[in-house]
C-alpha cells in the first residue's frame, strides 16, 4: 500500500537538499570572492598568488564534501520512507559488498581486492605526509636550537626524510601483506634494472648522499663549475640548484661534482684574495704608483684591513711595468663587483695624479737635418689639445707629478719609539680625536678622550687592525704618551677615559675621583 506521507516526506528531503547545494555553492563563491590577499613579509607577488589559489582550492574541497554528505543523507532518508528505493538499495549494497570482497589477484598466499588496492595508496600518502611533517618540524624547530650550521642542518634533515621514508614504506608493505621475502626478489630485479637502465640514476643518487655526508657542498657556498659559477641553493637526491649572478637557476647532477674539479670558494673559509693587474709607462716612479694603489685598495669598504693588501712588481713588460694589486675580501660572490669598482677608482686615480697608462706602440726615429726647411720654424706645433683652455686649465689645477718620499710599509709592530711618539702627536692633533671634559657618575674628568675612539681613528688614519692599535695604545702607556685618568687600566677598546701628558702638566690639579671603572 502506498503511502502518501512518506512518498511526500522523501520528495521534500530532496528538494532540501538541492537547496542546500545551491546554497553550499553560492556561499563557497562568495566566500572566495570576498578572501583578502595578504602579502606576506618577503614573499613575491607569485607566492602570494599561490597561497590564495590554495585556500580557494580547500574551501571548495570542504564545500565538495558538505553537499556530498547533503545528498547522501537525503537520498539515505528516503529510501527508508519508499519500499522500491529501499529494495534497490539493498541490492546495490550486496552488489558493492560481493564486488569489493572479490578477489582480484594473488600474491603467495595472500589474496588481494580492490579495498587493498585502495588501502595502499592511502597508507603510503599517509607515511609521506608524516615524514613530511616530522622533517619540516626537525629542520625548524629542533636543529637550529642545537646551534648547527646551514648544512649541516640540510645533510641531517636530508638523511632522516631517506631513513624515515623507507621504514614507513618498508612497514606500510608489510602491512598491506608483501613480506621482506617478497621484497628481495623485487629488490634483485630492480638492481638488475639498476646495472643496465637506471647507472646514471642510481650515480646521482650515490653522489648526493656522498656530498651530504661529507660537506664538501652545503647550502650558501659559492662554487665555480666549468664556465659558470654561484651560489649553492639546495643540495638535493639526484641534483643541485646553483644561483647564478644572473639570478638563473641550474640543476646540476650530483655526479658532476664528483668527477670534475669544482673551485669552492666557501670551502673552510669564505676569505679570498682578488688579483688586479695594472700596467704603468717606464720612467715612472713605482713608489708612488705602490702608494696609490694602496690607498685605493684601503677605500674600499669590502677589502679587509687584514690580511693587508700588497701591490707585487711582475715583470718588466714590452711595453708596461707590469704590477699586480691584490686585496683580500670576505664574500667570495662580490669579487666581480669588487674588481671593477676597483678598476674604476685605479683608472681615476692614474688620471688625477698624471700616471700613464701605456698601450702597445712602437716607435719611429727619423734623421732630420739641424737646421729647419726654409719657411719653417724649428719649434714644434702646438697641438689643438694643447691650444684648448680647458686643457691648460686642467694641467694649472693637476700638481706634477714629482717625486715623493718612499712609502713607509712596516707594520706598527716594527715601530720605533719615536714612530710611536709620532702617532700620539698625530693622534692629539688638529685632525685627531676629541679631547673634552668626560663625566662618569657624579665625578668630571676634564680634557680626556676614550680608547674606543682612539681605535676607530688609528684603524681609519692610520690604516691599522685593531689588534695593532690596540698595541699602539699599549706602548704610547708605556712611553708615558698618555694614561688612564684613574691609573688602573691598560689600553683597551672600550669606554675607557685616558689623558695625553701635555694635558696632564697643563691642568693645575688632579680632580677628586670616586674610585671605579671610568
Amino acid at each position: 500500500m502506498i503511502n502518501p506521507f512518506a512518498y511526500t516526506a522523501a520528495g521534500l528531503a530532496i528538494v532540501i537538499a538541492g537547496t542546500l547545494h545551491y546554497l553550499l555553492g553560492r556561499a563557497c563563491r562568495r566566500l572566495t570572492r570576498r578572501l583578502p590577499i595578504q602579502n606576506r613579509a618577503g614573499a613575491t607577488p607569485q607566492n602570494n598568488t599561490t597561497a590564495l589559489a590554495r585556500k580557494h582550492a580547500t574551501i571548495a574541497a570542504v564545500v565538495l564534501m558538505l553537499q556530498a554528505l547533503v545528498w547522501l543523507l537525503a537520498l539515505s532518508f528516503a529510501s527508508d520512507l519508499t519500499p522500491p528505493l529501499r529494495d534497490a538499495r539493498a541490492a546495490i549494497l550486496i552488489w558493492w559488498r560481493a564486488g569489493i570482497s572479490a578477489p582480484l589477484f594473488t600474491i603467495g598466499d595472500t589474496s588481494y581486492t580492490i579495498v587493498d588496492l585502495l588501502v595502499l595508496p592511502l597508507l603510503v600518502c599517509s607515511v609521506l605526509l608524516a615524514v613530511k611533517i616530522v622533517t619540516r618540524i626537525l629542520s625548524a624547530k629542533v636543529l637550529p636550537v642545537l646551534g648547527m650550521e646551514r648544512g649541516v642542518q640540510a645533510t641531517v634533515t636530508t638523511l632522516v626524510r631517506y631513513a624515515l621514508t623507507l621504514l614507513g614504506l618498508l612497514v606500510v608493505l608489510q602491512v598491506w601483506g608483501i613480506h621482506l621475502q617478497s621484497l628481495a626478489i623485487g629488490a634483485g630485479v630492480f638492481g638488475l634494472g639498476i646495472g643496465f637502465g637506471l647507472q646514471n640514476i642510481a650515480n646521482n643518487l650515490v653522489s648526493g648522499v656522498l656530498i651530504n655526508l661529507e660537506r664538501s657542498l652545503r647550502p650558501g657556498d659559492f662554487i665555480n663549475l666549468g664556465t659558470f659559477s654561484g651560489t649553492v641553493e639546495r643540495v638535493g637526491a639526484r641534483s643541485t640548484e646553483i644561483r647564478t649572478r644572473d639570478r638563473v637557476a641550474i640543476l646540476v647532477p650530483n655526479s658532476k661534482f664528483l668527477e670534475t674539479e669544482v673551485v669552492n670558494w666557501s670551502h673552510g673559509s669564505p676569505i679570498s684574495r682578488i688579483h688586479l693587474p695594472v700596467g704603468v709607462a717606464y720612467g715612472t716612479d713605482l713608489q708612488r704608483v705602490r702608494r696609490i694603489l694602496l690607498e685605493v685598495a684601503r677605500g674600499h669598504s669590502c677589502v679587509l684591513r687584514e690580511p693587508r693588501p700588497d701591490v707585487d712588481f711582475l715583470k718588466f713588460g714590452e711595453s708596461a711595468l707590469e704590477l699586480e694589486l691584490q686585496v683580500w675580501i670576505r664574500d667570495p660572490a662580490l669579487k666581480g663587483i669588487v674588481r671593477s669598482d676597483l678598476n674604476f677608482r685605479i683608472y681615476e686615480a692614474f688620471r688625477r695624479y698624471r700616471i700613464e697608462i701605456p698601450f702597445p706602440q712602437r716607435e719611429l726615429h727619423l734623421r732630420r737635418s739641424a737646421f729647419p726647411p726654409p719657411g719653417r720654424s724649428a719649434t714644434p706645433p702646438v697641438t689643438a689639445r694643447e691650444a684648448d683652455p680647458a686643457f691648460a686649465r686642467e694641467s694649472a689645477a693637476t700638481p706634477d707629478p714629482s717625486p715623493e718620499d718612499p712609502v713607509d710599509e712596516r707594520i706598527p709592530s716594527e715601530w720605533s719609539d719615536d714612530d710611536v711618539r709620532a702617532a700620539a702627536e698625530r693622534l692629539r692633533g688638529p685632525d685627531g680625536i676629541t679631547i673634552q671634559d668626560r663625566r662618569y657618575l657624579w665625578t668630571a674628568y676634564p680634557r680626556a678622550f676614550i680608547g674606543s675612539e682612539a681605535v676607530r681613528w688609528m684603524m681609519t688614519r692610520e690604516h691599522m687592525t685593531k689588534v695593532e692599535a690596540i698595541g699602539v695604545g699599549e706602548r704610547m702607556i708605556a712611553l708615558g704618551c698618555i694614561r688612564h685618568v684613574l691609573d688602573e687600566h691598560g689600553f683597551r677598546d672600550g669606554h675607557f677615559f685616558y689623558r695625553f701628558r701635555e694635558d696632564e702638566l697643563a691642568l693645575d690639579a688632579k680632580p677628586t675621583q670616586v674610585p671605579g671603572r671610568a
